[in-house]
C-alpha cells in the first residue's frame, strides 16, 4: 500500500510544477522509479506465488466420481531477512541520486521503514523522496476453504478461496482452481505400491487499495488538475504443474511433489479518467514480466476418523512455506 501511496505523491510533486518541465527529464525519472518499484515488490509477489500454489493435495489419489472433500486451513510464510531489503546503486538509475553515497539497501515490501533519501533536478529544480517503507512483519498467515470433487478417469477438480480480509479501506482475496490426473492407473494398473499423479493449478492474488483520500495531480498555477486518483488495483497470477507421489501406511499418508511456477503480476491505478491515468497504466505494464520458479513439497496426512483427516505441508523454493488443514469427506 505505501508504495502506490508515496508513489502518488511523487507523481504530485513531478506533474504539479510548471509547464516548462522537461518531459525527457520527467520520462527518466519515471523510469528511475518504476525501477524502485519493481523492487519493492517483487518479493511480495514471489511470497504470493509460493504461499497460493502450497497445500493443494495431501495424496495423489484422486476421490471417487463425484465424491467431495472440503478443507479449511491456514498457511504461514515467515519472511526471510534476505528478502526484506534490496541494493540499489547509483548506476541503475538516469536521473536519481542516492543521497549520502554511491549505493544503499533500502525496504522491500516485506521490510521496515525506508530511511534512505533519492534526490534529483527537473530543469533545474531539486526534488527529493524517501524511500518506501515494508510492511514490517515477520510473517504472513492465510486462512482459505478449499473444495474437491471426483470426476472422471480418477481426475479431481479443486476450488480454493481466501475469503476477502478488509484491512483499513482495502482489500485482499485469493482465487484458485486446479486438477490433479493420477497417472498410477497406467504404470500399476491395479497393483499400486505408490500413487503418482500430475497437477496443475491457476491462481489469482487481487489486491485492491482505497486511498484514505483521493491525490490531485494538479499544477501550482492553479490550472485543473491532471489527474485524480483514488486507488490501485495489484494482480498477483500464478499457474503451477507438477508431479506429486504419495504412499499409505496404515492411517497415515505421506506424499512429497516437485512444482513448477509461471507467474506474473499487472499492476494499474484507479481514478478519474484522464490521459495522464492512461499513460501511466501503459507504463506500469512494463513490471509485469513473466516470470519462473521451483518449490518442492513434502507433507504428512492422518486419518483421524472415516470422514477427517488433518494434514500438514512443508514447501520450499524461494521462501519457506508449512501449511496445516483438516479435511472432511462429504460423501
Amino acid at each position: 500500500m505505501k508504495t502506490f501511496l508515496n508513489f502518488s505523491f511523487i507523481i504530485l510533486i513531478l506533474l504539479g510544477s510548471q509547464e516548462s518541465q522537461s518531459q525527457l527529464g520527467l520520462n527518466e525519472v519515471a523510469t528511475d522509479i518504476l525501477f524502485i518499484i519493481d523492487g519493492y515488490n517483487e518479493p511480495a509477489a514471489e511470497a504470493s506465488v509460493m504461499q497460493t500454489g502450497a497445500g493443494w493435495f495431501h495424496t495423489a489419489k484422486s476421490l471417487d466420481l463425484f465424491k467431495t472433500n472440503i478443507a479449511i486451513g491456514i498457511s504461514g510464510l515467515p519472511f526471510p531477512n534476505s528478502k526484506k531489503n534490496f541494493t540499489v546503486k547509483d548506476s541503475d538509475f538516469s536521473n536519481v541520486d542516492i543521497r549520502d553515497g554511491d549505493q544503499a539497501s533500502i525496504p522491500t515490501t516485506l521490510g521496515g521503514r525506508g530511511l534512505t533519501f533519492f534526490d534529483f533536478e527537473i530543469d533545474g529544480e531539486a526534488y527529493e523522496f524517501q524511500a518506501f517503507s515494508g510492511i514490517r512483519s515477520d510473517l504472513f498467515a492465510m486462512p482459505y476453504i478449499q473444495g474437491q470433487i471426483g470426476l472422471w478417469k480418477e481426475t479431481e477438480l479443486t476450488l480454493r478461496l481466501v475469503p476477502q480480509l478488509v484491512i483499513d479501506k482495502s482489500s485482499y482475496a485469493v482465487y484458485g482452481l486446479g486438477l490433479k490426473h493420477n497417472i498410477s492407473q497406467y504404470l500399476f494398473k491395479e497393483n499400486r505400491t505408490l500413487e503418482i499423479a500430475v497437477y496443475g493449478n491457476y491462481n489469482l492474488t487481487d489486491l485492491n487499495i482505497d486511498f484514505e483520500e483521493p491525490l490531485e495531480l494538479a499544477p501550482s498555477n492553479g490550472n485543473p488538475p491532471l489527474a485524480i486518483l483514488d486507488g490501485s488495483l495489484i494482480d498477483f497470477h500464478s499457474i503451477n504443474t507438477g508431479l506429486v507421489v504419495s504412499k499409505d501406511l496404515n492411517k497415515w499418508t505421506f506424499s512429497t511433489s516437485l512444482n513448477y511456477n509461471t507467474s506474473w503480476v499487472d499492476y494499474s491505478l484507479t481514478g478519474e479518467k484522464s490521459l495522464f491515468l492512461n499513460i501511466f497504466n501503459d507504463a506500469l505494464t512494463t513490471l509485469s514480466a513473466t516470470k519462473h520458479s521451483f518449490r518442492g513439497d513434502i507433507g504428512a496426512a492422518y486419518q483421524i476418523t472415516p470422514k477427517w483427516n488433518i494434514n500438514s505441508q512443508f514447501s520450499a523454493g524461494q521462501f519457506v512455506n508449512l501449511n496445516i488443514s483438516g479435511i472432511y469427506s462429504i460423501n
